[in-house]
């Protein structure tokens, strides 16, 4: 008679947990981590943006962690990248350690963590409970090319008559894409551009809540005087590989706006942007971005603004006091312009998105960056939202007045 042990042997094995082995996944769009060391007893992974070679800055960080058990309490720790992203310079740990991560079991909706701690080595820690197998978390709500589709395929639906053109083919051979909404001869014209700084997701997330907003039947009287050029994602390239892009080498698209730029979808809005004005007139330019970690949501204004007289001081300060008005949820705008005083040329200023248009457009035209904080909680997709549609609601407030009017 054979021994039974083998078989007991073998249902004991049967009846213990199954633990999958932990996995980090980053191959995919938008997907950027380095493991610095993942301890499978207890459930701790560290990571730090990993750095994109000539790409900007390592700040950026989506990744999937594969393996989970539901219930099980997950430790993430996200640290600085110790290399430099550009000659000798080091990205400070601030641009990669927010006060909480974002985090999702569907890939779709994203929530924020609760707010981490600071270990001894200068890490930030965030305590997380799996809720599936397998989880996505980020840097913040992320928003990646095939958002930017979506978004686009959107829109056109709600409005047949929206043109959905493509802006240029990057560097990287992918397509920038936009809508425009609006007879080309209304009698207002305003571009929106996001993600001139690949990292700064919340620029598009903004920008998603702007557009649905103008889309929207509270939009619809703006909309039969305005023709709007809309752009979600400008530096595709970088924001398909999961790169920061600011200070990319040579330079960033946000300082590309030059004579003879180097990315070809910088190119061809200098292009688009003065035609339109050539033919119609430029009234509004809105770059969408992200600040600093500490920083709230406000507007980078004119330098000299306050030297300005006539129709376009009029209009730069009653833009600012519609903002102030209309942009309240989750957080409330600055009613003052701030002045990107840490460039220091000429040169330099000429070179950005908001002075090259202030050169080329004309005295009624007001060009302006919004800058929205990131680092807060209710800075989620439905909070980026929110400012999105108050910015819609300035803007249509704005149009009403007629800046041109003398």
């Amino acid at each position: 008679m054979k021994s039974p042990f083998p078989l007991l042997l073998l249902l004991g094995a049967l009846a213990l947990p199954l633990h999958a082995e932990l996995r980090v996944l980053t191959d995919f769009e938008g997907g950027n981590a380095e493991v610095v060391k993942l301890d499978e007893a207890t459930k701790t992974l560290r990571i730090m943006p990993a750095i994109r070679e000539g790409r900007g800055w390592p700040c950026w960080w989506f990744f999937k962690l594969d393996g989970l058990t539901v219930g099980d309490e997950v430790t993430l720790e996200v640290q600085a990248q110790t290399k430099p992203f550009r000659e000798a310079n080091v990205l400070a740990a601030a641009w990669c350690q927010p006060k909480q991560a974002w985090i999702s079991s569907d890939g779709k909706t994203w929530t924020p963590s609760d707010a981490g701690t600071r270990t001894e080595d200068k890490a930030m820690s965030y305590k997380v409970k799996a809720t599936a197998a397998q989880m996505s978390f980020a840097w913040g709500p992320p928003f990646v090319p095939s958002d930017a589709e979506a978004l686009l395929a959107e829109i056109a639906a709600k409005l047949p008559e929206a043109k959905r053109f493509e802006l240029a083919k990057t560097k990287g051979g992918r397509s920038v894409n936009g809508i425009r909404i609006g007879k080309v001869t209304a009698p207002h014209q305003v571009w929106v551009g996001a993600r001139q700084h690949a990292w700064e997701a919340g620029g598009s997330q903004v920008g998603r809540g702007f557009i649905r907003w103008f889309a929207s039947d509270e939009a619809k009287a703006v909309r039969e005087k305005t023709c709007l050029h809309f752009i979600p994602i400008m530096d595709v390239d970088n924001v398909a590989v999961g790169a920061g892009g600011k200070e990319s080498i040579p330079r960033d698209h946000n300082r590309d706006w030059a004579a003879e730029p180097i990315y070809p979808e910088v190119a061809a809005a200098q292009r688009m942007i003065r035609e339109i004005h050539t033919t119609r007139g430029l009234d509004v330019f809105i770059d969408l971005h992200n600040p600093g970690a500490t920083d709230p949501v406000y507007f980078y204004g004119p330098f000299g603004f306050e030297r300005m007289t006539g129709m376009q001081q009029r209009n730069y300060q009653r833009w600012m006091d519609l903002a102030a008005t209309s942009i309240t949820e989750p957080l409330k705008v600055v009613p003052k312009y701030r002045f990107a005083t840490y460039v220091t040329t000429d040169e330099e200023r000429g070179r950005m998105s908001s002075g090259w248009v202030r050169q080329n457009g004309g005295p009624f035209t007001i060009s302006v960056t919004l800058e929205t904080g990131w680092n807060y909680p209710v800075m989620s997709v439905e909070g980026y939202g929110q400012i999105g549609a108050g910015l819609g609601r300035t803007l249509g407030a704005y149009i009403d007045e007629n800046p041109r009017r003398e």
